[in-house]
C-alpha cells in the first residue's frame, strides 16, 4: 500500500507542476521564483515555434516578455499521463489556450480579439531536493483559430 500512496503523491505533484505554470501565465506572476518552484536549473522550455528558453530565470523573462502582448490568457491542461521511472518520469497532457489580444497588439483591420489553441504537452520531470521539477516541457500545437497568430510565430516570441 506504501508503493500505491507514494505513486499517487508523486502522480499529484508532477501534475500540480503543469498546473502552477500555466496559473503563473494566468496570474501574470512569471517571475523567476515561480519558475524555480516549477523547472530545474537547466529546464528547457521549447515553444510551439520551436524555439528554447533554458534556465528559470531566461523562462521567467522570455515567457513574461512574450505574454505581456495579451490582456488575459486562459490555460487548461487535462488528460495528464504520467509514466513514473524511479526519480524521473514522462508526462503529457492536453491543453487548450486562450490568448486575448491587447488593444495595442491586436490587429485593428479585424473584429477579431483573441486566438485559442490546442494541442499536446510533453515533459520530461525529475525529483529533486526540493521536490519534483520539469526538465523539459515542450508544446505541440494540433489546431488554433482567431487572429493574429501568423504574426506571433514570426516574431518568435
Amino acid at each position: 500500500m506504501t508503493t500505491v500512496v507514494s505513486e499517487l503523491a508523486d502522480r499529484a505533484e508532477i501534475t500540480s507542476l503543469v498546473s502552477r505554470y500555466f496559473s503563473a501565465i494566468d496570474d501574470k506572476r512569471l517571475d523567476r521564483a515561480t519558475m524555480e518552484a516549477v523547472f530545474t536549473a537547466s529546464g528547457r522550455l521549447t515553444r510551439p515555434n520551436g524555439a528554447s528558453l533554458v534556465g528559470p530565470e531566461a523562462i521567467a523573462a522570455g515567457q513574461s516578455e512574450s505574454f505581456a502582448r495579451f490582456r488575459a490568457t486562459h490555460h487548461v491542461s487535462s488528460d495528464h499521463v504520467i509514466d513514473l521511472d524511479g526519480d524521473s518520469a514522462r508526462l503529457r497532457a492536453n491543453l487548450i489556450a486562450m490568448h486575448l489580444w491587447a488593444d495595442q497588439e491586436r490587429d485593428p483591420n479585424t473584429l477579431q480579439t483573441h486566438f485559442l489553441a490546442g494541442g499536446v504537452l510533453h515533459a520530461v520531470v525529475v525529483s529533486t531536493a526540493r521536490g519534483w521539477r520539469l526538465s523539459e516541457l515542450s508544446l505541440r500545437n494540433t489546431w488554433r483559430t482567431g487572429s493574429g497568430y501568423a504574426a506571433m510565430l514570426a516574431t518568435g516570441r
